[in-house]
């Protein structure tokens, strides 16, 4: 009986092998083909000026047949998507946001970046709030995906707003706590507030950042921005000082700590000079 179920296994195994490598080999197989496809697309794209109509035409028949072909969806929605780029190229906007739109549903990542891809295309003939109303739509329907996450900020970057992207970046925090989204969202609360001249929520955004992900990264976009608000806008050094203590106290121990210990004593010793430093002494950051 043992040496049966053993048999078994090893058979069962086998053909979990065999399948696993069959999809495997189709998944190389397409990525491959994907590739030479865009390689050879790319030439003609740099070449586009002198590059005839009908050279076109046969690299569209090309990626037709490789979307027909693909045995995975993903893989032909990643083909529709550079089939719209080519007409897109070409400077066809309307049939290049007809190809993009065939890619939307497969996979909510390629969605977004084929709404993004159309949204770019009203962009280009002058039509923005056709492309407003098309970003609108993607944060909508695709907040936490790579694309519709940074669309709102795009957006906001665009109009010179930051209060819908300031709304949006803290309703996906509060939605998503404990985890990366929450994470990259407080980085972009952060920036909206430092857009807005609001120097006293920006600090005390990268207070709670740090203090819920104590990451080297984290910490030191938090003290570079810390420091030189604290110091040069909102000449409060005891903000800065009471932020360093309160992640000493909570994560003691940690390989930060020297760090922020020295900081306290630069700080202290500013206040203790009284010195009022203005903003220009110190480069301002644009980006966190």
């Amino acid at each position: 009986m043992k040496k049966l179920l053993l048999t078994l296994g090893c058979i069962l195994l086998v053909i979990y092998a065999v399948l696993t490598a069959l999809s495997w080999g189709d998944g190389y197989r397409s990525e491959r083909k994907l590739w030479r496809l865009n390689h050879e697309f790319s030439y003609l794209a740099t070449h586009n000026d002198s590059t005839p109509d009908f050279a076109f035409e046969q690299m569209a028949r090309k990626y037709r047949a490789f979307i027909q072909q693909s045995p995975s969806a993903i893989f032909a929605a990643r083909g529709q998507m550079m089939l719209g780029n080519l007409y897109a190229v070409r400077k066809d906007y309307p049939h290049a946001r007809d190809e993009y739109q065939k890619a939307v549903g497969s996979d909510d990542e390629i969605s977004a970046q084929a709404q993004m891809s159309t949204a770019k295309t009203y962009e280009l003939e002058n039509n923005w709030q056709q492309a407003h109303d098309t970003y609108q739509q993607i944060v909508k329907d695709y907040p936490t995906t790579n694309t519709g996450f940074f669309v709102s900020m795009y957006l906001a970057k665009h109009d010179d707003s930051y209060d819908s992207a300031l709304t949006f970046y803290q309703n996906l925090a509060n939605q998503h706590p404990k985890s990366t989204l929450e994470y990259n969202a407080l980085r972009m609360i952060a920036l909206c507030q430092l857009n807005q001249h609001d120097w006293q929520a920006t600090v005390q955004t990268m207070r709670d950042m740090i203090l819920k992900y104590p990451k080297a990264m984290a910490i030191k976009e938090a003290v570079n921005t810390i420091n030189l608000l604290t110091v040069t806008r909102l000449h409060d050094y005891d903000m800065g000082i009471q932020i360093y203590q309160q992640f000493i106290q909570k994560y003691p121990d940690h390989p930060a700590d020297p760090l922020l210990q020295k900081m306290i004593k630069d700080l202290q010793l500013l206040k203790s000079k009284n010195l009022n430093i203005r903003f220009g002494q110190a480069p301002l950051p644009k980006k966190l």
